[in-house]
């Protein structure tokens, strides 16, 4: 899991919470929960203000609040006002989730039908554009695992291909994509696909993943729908086109799920 520095309120309590580009909204850990170690107090915010009190069908009991709150860490805040928060009495991997996912209808919670965070910041005048880049590293080093910026485009580690694509399904950036290539495996055919920044990595139908398994010798471990090879193995790199563009995953970074 990728995890980033948020902090919420007036003063300021900061989190680390996960990454997540398919749900949407903050979760974080509310002083309620009774197994969190980390969690949001918030009658110690001057700026907060309660919303309603919820009870999911998993008889989670959380409270929908509204606040400000700072993405990133300090001296480089990026404060967005009246932002709406999900504060839950059940504990998380990190101290919440950060959401920056699609508005959804009848999503994940009451917080999903709320506007993105970006869009949100963006209404307020808060950042230039909705929208938001992330770099990942291949090898994590003293706990640096990559960038994400907010609002704008990653010019220091981005590539010189920018390019935008319209959503095939407005639902969790669905977008079409055709021109597979994998070793000695191409396929022409068009698809639509699930991008996920935060995934660990690449899925796809059954007939497509066995055929790329099937270039490099791997074996389905059908535990878990995962292929596997050899790690001193050396693999092919992972092509496919999005918008008349083609964009190559080294091997170093590529896992096949069915």
């Amino acid at each position: 899991m990728y995890a980033v520095n948020v902090t919420i309120g007036t003063p300021n309590q900061q989190f680390l919470v996960n990454l997540d580009t398919q749900n949407n909204g903050l979760y974080i850990q509310d002083k309620s929960c009774r197994y969190c170690n980390h969690t949001f107090d918030s009658s110690k915010s001057s700026t907060y203000k309660f919303l309603s009190q919820n009870t999911s069908l998993g008889g989670n009991n959380y409270t929908i609040g509204q606040d400000v709150v700072n993405l990133g860490l300090s001296p480089n805040l990026l404060p967005i006002p009246n932002t709406i928060i999900e504060q839950d009495t059940i504990p998380y991997y990190g101290d919440g989730i950060l959401g920056l996912g699609l508005q959804q209808d009848g999503g994940y919670g009451y917080i999903g039908n709320n506007l993105p965070i970006l869009v949100n910041a963006y209404n307020q005048g808060v950042v230039d554009q909705p929208v938001y880049t992330i770099y990942l590293r291949k090898n994590i080093q003293n706990g640096d695992a990559g960038v994400i910026t907010y609002g704008g485009v990653d010019s220091t580690n981005c590539g010189s291909v920018i390019a935008y694509q319209p959503l095939a399904k407005y639902e969790n950036y669905i977008i079409a994509f055709s021109g597979i290539s994998y070793g000695s495996y191409a396929n022409s055919n068009p698809y639509t696909t699930l991008v996920d920044a935060t995934s660990g990595y690449i899925a796809g139908p059954p007939s497509v993943i066995a055929n790329m398994a099937k270039v490099v010798g791997a074996t389905s471990d059908k535990s878990n729908d995962f292929y596997q090879v050899n790690c001193d193995q050396q693999l092919p790199s992972f092509s496919f086109t999005i918008g008349g563009k083609q964009y190559t995953v080294d091997s170093v970074s590529a896992h096949l799920k069915i």
